[in-house]
């Protein structure tokens, strides 16, 4: 598939069939997210692959109980949406990262802690690393033929799934990829801004 076609093509998919996704293809996948610009080529992201259902259940119970509590309505535990929807795939791929610290970063650590401070929290080097990672897993996904939903709802529950999952620091949870067969075609893609629109030239 053309990389352009690929991009134009890809949507979020938030209803899936339940045939499985072959580990192969998951590999392939991750494969392409590998082929990633990463800064410092830290390549500091992992892929923690969740196929058991019971897993899939329990993840989505910390995300609804989390949410009862902070909204005060009980969820359903037949009730899908869009910070449990994960639960719904045959697949939900934990994406994994781990902070990225440059030369730079270390030297303003030493001589200037806030400028570094804010720096991090502005530019986060790292976190890019891992998002320019998942970007390349979806289209691989799409290209191979399955859907995806780029997911970070359900980090509002981050530390309890994070236990759940045996994530420790300094590798931190930072989004959940639905991954599985569509159910049905999607909608249309909603239309995207004129490139001339987006685009200065100085």
């Amino acid at each position: 598939m053309d990389v352009f076609h690929a991009m134009k093509g890809r949507q979020s998919i938030r209803k899936f069939g339940k045939d499985p996704v072959p580990r192969e293809k998951i590999l392939k996948m991750v494969e392409a997210a590998t082929w990633a610009p990463s800064a410092g080529n830290a390549q500091n992201t992992r892929f923690l692959v969740v196929e058991e259902a019971a897993l899939l259940t329990r993840m989505k119970g910390i995300v609804d109980d989390l949410l009862s509590r902070v909204t005060g309505k009980k969820v359903p535990p037949d009730k899908i949406n869009y910070h449990n929807l994960f639960a719904a795939a045959p697949v939900a791929v934990c994406v994994v990262g781990k902070p990225y610290e440059s030369a730079t970063d270390r030297h303003l650590r030493e001589k200037d802690p806030e400028r570094q401070r804010i720096r991090r929290y502005q530019v986060n080097a790292g976190l890019q690393s891992v998002a320019s990672s998942i970007t390349q897993f979806l289209l691989a996904a799409h290209s191979l033929g399955y859907g995806t939903c780029w997911m970070t709802g359900p980090l509002v529950a981050k530390p309890e799934l994070e236990s759940a999952l045996s994530i420790r620091p300094p590798e931190e949870l930072l989004a959940i990829i639905a991954l599985g067969v569509p159910d049905s075609p999607p909608p249309p893609k909603p239309s995207r801004k004129p490139p001339e629109e987006i685009t200065e030239f100085r």
